[in-house]
């Protein structure tokens, strides 16, 4: 054992485990085979999700790499993707809980779908089974019985048929199913799905549930699954609609509602909840900013969905794609930037990536927010 090692085992033991606490999980896993005590206490459930509960949000963005964007030190760091996924159009979309990631992989094909869970900081990969297949108009989550172990992870599959091949016969699909992990196998729910979700809205995970942004009878609304009972329930009505608008969770136990409009792009409205658990969910108006130097998140419908959060202080931390115009006449550069955004203005803008291809077509979300973790896959 080097001296830096010996130093720190003659530590008070609660001392250690709070430096490991604020010690970023890549670095944790580098560091279990170094000390059996630091290799037992890593491994211990309570440390693993004490330690996700006290690590900062980043973004994750998949395409030739797996990039992973602190926005605080506002660096960014590249490895490659799983041999697994290496495919072309691989990652459709992501839904993301305790830094687990489902994956759906599709192609041309409406049934040609793939799904798997994933954790990048442990690299590693599992391939999840359909009971009959997965299609292209499904949507996902991922999430717990809170009244149960955290570790018992679900998966939840609704379909809305928006891309049937009329057609065709799905009888045989179920329309709402839900996977559990410890039996390996899929129950299918007496739900009917009469909703529209948003397509941009691929779900936010808060507290062992899922939401999205869905509509019906031209009502928007936020859609909620519980896990804990298996059921879906309308949450609360969202604020009038924008062109653009984007889900997430804020604080650990609540949603923010992002809105920009396209005419107005220098606007940018932030709506909060109250805590879900509490009995009657509403959206308060939390901040604006309003200034010519806002820039539109969504710069125009071909581009990629811009991914966000709120930090502290009410800053708006984003990474979007962008169309950047040069005096040349070449076709312009496609960039991605990330925006540090508060009441004040644009406060931060950093490019971390830069495309020259003409014809270049990225993802259809920017990125995912994504939190590494120690949490294995569940077997």
């Amino acid at each position: 054992m080097d001296s830096s090692k010996r130093s720190l085992s003659s530590l008070p033991p609660e001392l250690i485990e709070e430096i490991l606490y604020r010690t970023p999980a890549e670095s944790l896993v580098r560091a279990k085979p170094t000390c059996k005590q630091w290799y037992a206490l890593i491994t211990d459930t309570r440390f693993i999700y004490e330690h996700l509960r006290r690590s900062p949000q980043r973004f994750i963005r998949t395409e030739e790499t797996v990039q992973i964007m602190d926005p605080v030190t506002r660096t960014r760091s590249d490895s490659p993707l799983p041999k697994e996924l290496r495919r072309l159009h691989s990652i459709r979309m992501m839904v993301h809980c305790d830094g687990l990631l489902l994956c759906m992989r599709s192609y041309c094909q409406y049934r040609d779908t793939d799904l798997a869970l994933w954790n990048p900081v442990l690299r590693e990969l599992a391939w999840i089974e359909p009971s009959t297949c997965f299609t292209t108009s499904d949507y996902y989550g991922i999430g717990y019985d809170i009244k149960k172990s955290r570790y018992d992870y679900k998966i939840l599959r609704f379909t809305d048929h928006r891309y049937d091949d009329h057609n065709a016969s799905y009888d045989d699909e179920p329309e709402v199913e839900v996977y559990e992990f410890k039996t390996n196998s899929w129950r299918t729910l007496a739900a009917e799905v009469d909703w529209a979700v948003d397509l941009t809205c691929k779900g936010a995970a808060v507290m062992g549930n899922m939401y999205w942004i869905a509509s019906e009878d031209e009502e928007q609304f936020i859609l909620g699954f519980d896990f804990s009972v298996e059921r879906f329930k309308n949450v609360c009505f969202c604020p009038p609609p924008a062109d653009n608008n984007y889900l997430a969770c804020f604080d650990g136990d609540r949603l923010s509602l992002l809105q920009q409009d396209e005419k107005e792009p220098w606007n940018i409205v932030v709506w909060v909840t109250n805590k879900l658990a509490d009995v009657d969910v509403l959206f308060t108006k939390y901040f604006n900013v309003s200034r010519p130097d806002v820039p539109a998140l969504l710069d125009h419908t071909d581009m990629a969905h811009p991914v966000y959060f709120i930090g502290e202080h009410k800053r708006i931390m984003a990474w979007s794609e962008v169309e950047v115009d040069e005096d040349d006449d070449k076709d312009p550069p496609i960039c991605i930037i990330f925006y540090e955004i508060d009441e004040g203005g644009v406060r931060r803008k950093l490019e971390t990536e830069r495309h020259y291809e003409a014809g270049y077509y990225g993802t259809f979300l920017c990125g995912y927010v994504y939190v590494p973790s120690l949490v294995s896959l569940p077997e």
